[in-house]
């Protein structure tokens, strides 16, 4: 039997065949625009169906694959000390039979990220090496799970918690399902989370269809006054990819043949169109920049916020794209941050916010402009007060140059009509300290130092002609190289001998942010992804962090979560013991 197929349990005869005895979009169509997102309070949420479905959004007719038939998951509330149980049904149709080619076959020459990222570019071909069959995606209808930020079991690897090196991913295959229990710490902090496919070569294809929601941690920073005062805003940012579909005219989708190259149909990085979505609802339809042309924004409307003048409401982001950062201004507003990646910080910190004087975003201003910077899969959460006057405000991202190719131009994500009488509402002065994440780490409580170098370039060994790297290697399913102890605590250098910015993260337990490009960070903020500064001039791009492994053991890993980074190559695993 196969190792990583022991502990699946497989669907009813019948389910199977009521899932798949017609065409795959029957499993549901949902119906204009997907509905709001729901805000709080929760309905408990404990199983997710993988499926296809076709989502009206805003016109166009998206066929994707789902969890529950749209294009944004349910979300799920939970509390420390809870566990969370949730089953994964796999609805979706078994994949074609595909093999890596034997022998040299012609792949894309492909010299750089910008030809590499774009909708299309048509290059010149080269003598293939060896196929690489785990780091070229395939298997795009198997999936499993990942809940991204809690501190809970290790989770990707089979069985759950495994300390074997060589385990091999839990793969939930179409016809199948598995229920996970996810045991939450009693002493966990309360914030914001989410979860997403995490299947090593369909993760991209699956979340940028829009397989994510949220997940809520209910806490002691939702018993403060001035908080629990404050109305929530939840702003769920997604990027959905896709193509003119070649099988249901009219539709778009993003459809590959496992094992090909992307000429004959096989995976691209880019795709021709982007459907740019908050909360479900189509916010901009953006035809993709290409070799020859620069992305075009077309508009479609952004959630709208009525608010008082002097309001004071807390806004709860995150940023659920497969490639690209926000950059977030509010001009007007006041803006406080209280938590990062789910992590309380210990007073609410004023932040400009204002974008005064800034129209690009480049790898000189990144860290120093006046916006907040959410890269992919962080979750950023604010208090944030509305002006005196009366108006219309916008929180916009705005444009980048030089950080990530595609990344495209400014776009608004949410608008704040701000009318009626003005209210009086305060900020807290202190707030719960996370016991799991306090006192911080310091120089003396380092036991182990180690370097981790991000890395991108032409490959001979992947179909796509190009590929990403930790330590020069693409990633390997069954070998550890680092194996922290739990108890213990570690500094990590990470480096970015890339051109591109790339948001790393590391799963089950968060890091404390020590210094970028060598310069201190201060205050102290506590993440699980942050983004490595791309090399300029010559000069490589940094993080430094600290690392205490909290309370579990097993195989897990760190990567770069620009999806198609990580689905070719840009992953490795470490053993906590």
């Amino acid at each position: 039997m196969d190792r990583r197929r022991f502990i699946i349990t497989g669907l009813s005869a019948a389910a199977i065949g009521a899932a798949f005895a017609t065409d795959a979009c029957s499993s549901g169509s949902v119906g204009t625009g997907n509905g709001a997102l729901p805000q709080p309070p929760f309905t408990p949420v404990h199983e997710l169906t993988t499926q296809y479905a076709i989502a009206d959004v805003k016109g166009y007719k998206l066929r994707t694959r789902t969890y529950n038939g749209r294009t944004i998951g349910p979300a799920i509330e939970t509390h420390p000390g809870d566990t969370l149980a949730m089953r994964i049904v796999n609805r979706l149709p078994p994949n074609p039979p595909a093999k890596p080619p034997t022998g040299s076959v012609p792949i894309p020459d492909i010299k750089d990220s910008m030809q590499a990222m774009a909708a299309s570019f048509h290059a010149p071909m080269k003598g293939s090496q060896k196929i690489d069959p785990m780091n070229n995606p395939h298997g795009f209808n198997t999936t499993n799970l990942h809940m991204h930020g809690l501190q809970t079991i290790p989770h990707i690897f089979t069985p759950l918690g495994t300390s074997d090196p060589r385990a091999m991913m839990l793969q939930i295959d179409p016809g199948e399902s598995f229920l996970y229990n996810f045991p939450i710490p009693a002493d966990h902090p309360s914030g914001l989370h989410w979860y997403h496919p995490h299947k090593h070569g369909s993760t991209d294809v699956q979340v940028s269809g829009g397989m994510a929601g949220l997940i809520v941690v209910r806490g002691p920073i939702d018993d403060v006054p001035e908080i629990a005062a404050a109305r929530e805003i939840f702003l769920v940012v997604q990027t959905l990819g896709v193509n003119p579909s070649k099988t249901h005219p009219g539709t778009y989708d993003r459809e590959y043949l496992a094992y090909k190259t992307p000429d004959a149909g096989g995976y691209s990085f880019g795709t021709q169109f982007t459907m740019l979505t908050v909360n479900g609802e189509g916010a901009y339809w953006i035809r993709n920049q290409t070799a020859d042309s620069p992305a075009v924004f077309t508009p479609l409307g952004v959630p709208q916020y009525h608010l008082r003048p002097g309001e004071v409401v807390r806004l709860r982001i995150l940023n659920g794209a497969n490639r690209a950062p926000l950059l977030m201004a509010l001009p007007e507003f006041e803006a406080w941050q209280i938590g990062f990646d789910g992590i309380n910080t210990l007073t609410p910190i004023a932040v400009d916010m204002s974008g005064s004087g800034t129209t690009e975003i480049t790898p000189e201003n990144l860290f120093s402009a006046p916006i907040q910077l959410a890269a992919q899969a962080n979750r950023i959460e604010l208090l944030v007060r509305a002006p005196n006057k009366e108006g219309s405000y916008t929180l916009s991202s705005l444009a980048t140059r030089d950080i990530f190719p595609s990344a495209g131009g400014k776009f608004d994500i949410a608008q704040f009509v701000v009318s009626g009488s003005p209210v009086k509402m305060g900020i807290p002065a202190t707030l719960p300290k996370p016991t799991r994440e306090y006192p911080v780490v310091e120089e003396k409580d380092v036991v182990a130092y180690r370097r981790f170098a991000f890395g991108q370039g032409p490959r001979r060994d992947l179909l796509t002609g190009f590929g990403f790297t930790v330590n020069g290697d693409l990633y390997q399913e069954m070998e550890c190289p680092s194996r922290p102890k739990v108890g213990t605590c570690e500094q990590w250098r990470i480096v970015n001998e890339t051109d591109d910015l790339h948001p790393f993260h590391l799963h089950e337990n968060s890091f404390q942010l020590v210094a970028i490009n060598d310069k201190p960070v201060h205050p102290v903020s506590i993440w699980d992804t942050f983004a490595i500064p791309p090399k300029r001039n010559g000069v490589n791009g940094s993080l430094t962090i600290r690392v205490r492994f909290v309370q579990w053991t097993g195989k897990t890993v760190f990567h770069c979560h620009v999806l198609p980074h990580e689905d070719t190559g840009m992953m490795q695993n470490i053993l906590m013991t």
